[in-house]
């Protein structure tokens, strides 16, 4: 099955021609690696191989390579062409074909090339090439220490098809990208192998090879002649890189863009390391186990989909496809990702519309067309953690917390970023507490009223109520501009749960719980328009005794629809 690869990785280069001290020349100058994915000739690759920097940069290697053994050159590239080299595996690759770029996805680092003449430009009928082809796989059915081969023409191969193995080693996601962006492994590779192959044990493409870590080669005897000097081109692999791939399920919408077929070809399914004569049902639900145990929600969904369809009356598997879409919902939301939050939270109704948690969600979501910042404090810290003072702030186990030991001390932090304020949109913020204790208050700095009026909505916990602050410039404090009010059922004190203030055209609506607090009360809130930067933060009552702590699960500033 490996065997496949072997056929069906192809070298790219490009089409130079000019002249060489004074001789007309035509050069083949390999780029990177690809692979044939149709019989009619459809090769998948990677987009930086094909644009015109990448294809300007090969170019003026080849130039500084050609100007190093003393020639001349005068050289330009066929830009709307790529040479197609194949190779045996025994022996250097042989130009067979010339192919044009026909799809690309430049975020995805993607490309399709579609052969349509022999290595002299001949014309062919893509219909009768029947071309050696890898069929996909699904990356989605991949799981941490699972064998991956890769298939390549690295710069340290001296231009050879080149095997290596390896295991999955991690999985990286990205902001924009639906599910895994990246799959790890630790095959060591080098440049050339971009745009190649990686397959698992059945001999399916599961990734396409996109880049290495910087470390992934040193320099060496790489012509083995047992001195290392400027004769020694290129370098030694150190067999510790790390490689990624782009997973085969990420290309399968550009592949069906120019075809259908191919896209559709081995729908996401298990091939790696499950039972052989095991039924579909069981294959499914073992996949499904699987990516859900890695926290891959779209994964899990995709196959207890599968699963659900080969028994349809099981109730436990729609209650598993329900939870997994339930939380692959919960964490496209939480990554800011809303319009794929709201197509999962739609997958759980359209499986079980009896229960409640994905409407709920959904009407959440419904305020807000487009997530401008969410933070639920699992990545990258966007505050400085501060463990002396009055006022202290620190991270943990996906929570922000702050400490706020000084008697009408305010500490904010900033929601909106500073090189990009608000700009006259309608807006909210939300903050999700997970718990809060002491005399003070949560609150919701805005810094957006035309007239220059900074206003602080505060609301505490511990008393059940809230207010409106208002910034005195002659005293230089915040002094209370309406309120304290009541929220909530009285008799009935609820934790905290969430603070959300939501302006449209300048005009604000705050809400506690989820409740309209303003419209409880009967109480009128200022006009604080929308343009400016907004923050969040605490404050310790004047009057307190009590230090003033809260811990914030989630912050986020969205544009309203």
């Amino acid at each position: 099955m490996l065997g496949d690869a072997i056929a069906a990785v192809v070298q790219l280069s490009i089409v130079v021609r000019g002249t060489v001290d004074g001789e007309e020349q035509l050069i083949w100058y390999a780029v990177g690696s690809g692979s044939v994915v149709a019989p009619n000739g459809l090769v998948l690759t990677n987009h930086h191989l094909i644009t015109p920097a990448g294809i300007d940069e090969k170019l003026a290697e080849l130039d500084t390579q050609l100007a190093s053994e003393g020639k001349k050159a005068d050289l330009h590239v066929d830009a709307e062409r790529l040479m197609i080299a194949v190779s045996d595996g025994r022996h250097l690759p042989v130009p067979r074909y010339m192919a044009k770029v026909i799809a690309e996805d430049a975020d995805l680092d993607l490309a399709v090339l579609r052969i349509d003449s022999d290595e002299r430009g001949t014309p062919l009928d893509p219909e009768t090439l029947d071309l050696p082809v890898l069929p996909l796989g699904s990356s989605d059915a991949v799981n941490l220490g699972e064998t991956v081969h890769v298939f390549g023409f690295p710069t340290i191969g001296s231009g050879s098809l080149t095997y290596t193995i390896g295991i999955v080693s991690g999985f990286l996601f990205e902001e924009g990208i639906d599910g895994t962006a990246w799959i790890n492994t630790d095959a060591v590779t080098s440049g050339g192998n971009s745009g190649g192959a990686a397959v698992n044990d059945a001999g399916q493409l599961i990734g396409v090879p996109t880049s290495g870590s910087a470390l992934d080669c040193r320099v060496g005897d790489t012509n083995r002649d047992g001195i290392v000097d400027e004769n020694d081109v290129g370098c030694l692999p150190t067999g510790g890189s790390l490689t990624q791939l782009r997973p085969i399920d990420l290309a399968r919408p550009l592949l069906a863009s120019v075809a259908a077929e191919v896209s559709a070809q081995a729908t996401p399914r298990p091939t790696v390391n499950l039972v052989k004569g095991k039924d579909d049902l069981v294959t499914s639900l073992s996949a499904a186990a699987g990516c859900a145990a890695r926290g891959d929600w779209r994964c899990a969904a995709n196959f207890y989909d599968d699963a659900l369809a080969n028994a349809p009356d099981d109730r436990t598997i729609a209650t598993s496809l329900y939870d997994a879409y339930l939380q692959l919902g919960r964490q496209e939301a939480a990554a800011g990702r809303l319009e794929s939050a709201r197509s999962a939270f739609t997958g759980a109704i359209a499986v079980d519309a009896s229960r409640p948690d994905a409407t709920m969600a959904i009407a959440q979501l419904a305020p807000y067309s487009r997530a401008i910042v969410v933070d639920g404090f699992d990545g990258p810290e966007r505050f400085v953690a501060t463990s002396k003072g009055n006022s202290t702030s620190s991270y943990s186990e996906g929570a922000f917390s702050l400490h706020i030991a000084e008697p009408g001390l305010v500490s904010g932090f900033p929601l909106s970023e500073a090189e990009t304020p608000l700009t006259g949109q309608d807006f909210a913020t939300l903050l999700r507490i997970d718990e809060a204790s002491g005399d003070g208050m949560v609150t919701i700095e805005t810094r957006t009223d035309p007239a220059g009026g900074q206003w602080v909505f505060a609301v505490d916990p511990a008393r059940q109520t809230w207010e409106v602050l208002q910034f005195d410039t002659e005293s230089s404090r915040f002094v209370t501009w309406t309120g304290p009010y009541a929220y909530g059922t009285e008799g009935t004190p609820r934790p905290l749960e969430s603070v959300e203030l939501r302006v449209r055209d300048g005009f604000p609506l705050l809400l506690v719980n989820g409740a309209d607090v303003a419209a409880a009360a009967s109480a009128v809130l200022p006009v604080i328009g929308n343009r400016g930067d907004v923050s969040f933060g605490a404050l310790m009552a004047s009057e307190g005794k009590i230090p003033f702590s809260v811990s914030f699960d989630q912050i986020a500033l969205y544009e309203l629809a």
